[in-house]
């Protein structure tokens, strides 16, 4: 389900990515709860319940992906570890130790290999909420398909060690380029 925003909202939005350093996807639910929480008790009990049977199938998924050695680690292009569940062509959910996990679509690794795959040659890669680095694949997934470009950080790393991508820092930006024929085999979106 696909909600569309006035361009005030979207700033909005924007603006407390960059504060509190967030995805939009973390911000939203917080704001979504807020609004269960304005609910009439009834409807407020309904909804409630409803989530709590969601999260409780989702835990035992995380549970059982943990229990048979399915989180898997990597670095991001600057050396920092990461910790994630899934795969490129299920999606992937990144853990961390003191906030609530990044859920990244299957689509939206497409569409963020798609970018990079259509570009020719090198092209920023452009992972900062604010500003959005212009010409980069940061942007071009912000603007196109509404994905933060934090995905990046996780994404191009997993790309990377299949062959497909290569990254790599000049001065202080990092550029990320297209692997020969490796990005037309591959992951499928269906």
């Amino acid at each position: 389900m696909s909600v569309a925003f006035t361009l005030s909202t979207k700033l909005r939005i924007e603006a407390l990515e960059t504060i509190l350093q967030r995805p939009t996807s973390t911000i939203l639910e917080d704001a979504v709860q807020g609004l269960i929480a304005a609910l009439p008790e009834g409807d407020r009990n309904l909804v409630e319940s409803l989530a709590g049977r969601a999260l409780e199938s989702v835990r035992r998924s995380s549970q059982a992906d943990k229990a048979t050695g399915r989180v898997r680690a990597c670095t991001t292009v600057s050396g920092k570890r990461f910790e994630y569940t899934g795969s490129l062509d299920a999606g992937i959910e990144v853990q961390f130790p003191s906030s609530r996990p990044l859920r990244i679509t299957r689509e939206g690794i497409y569409h963020i290999r798609r970018e990079i795959e259509q570009r020719k040659g090198p092209v920023l890669m452009g992972a900062i909420f604010s500003p959005l680095m212009p010409n980069s694949i940061g942007e071009a997934i912000q603007r196109k398909y509404k994905l933060t470009p934090i995905n990046l950080s996780y994404v191009v790393p997993l790309l990377r060690e299949l062959g497909v991508v290569r990254a790599f820092k000049e001065g202080r930006s990092w550029y990320v380029a297209a692997e020969g024929g490796a990005v037309a085999a591959g992951m499928k979106v269906g």
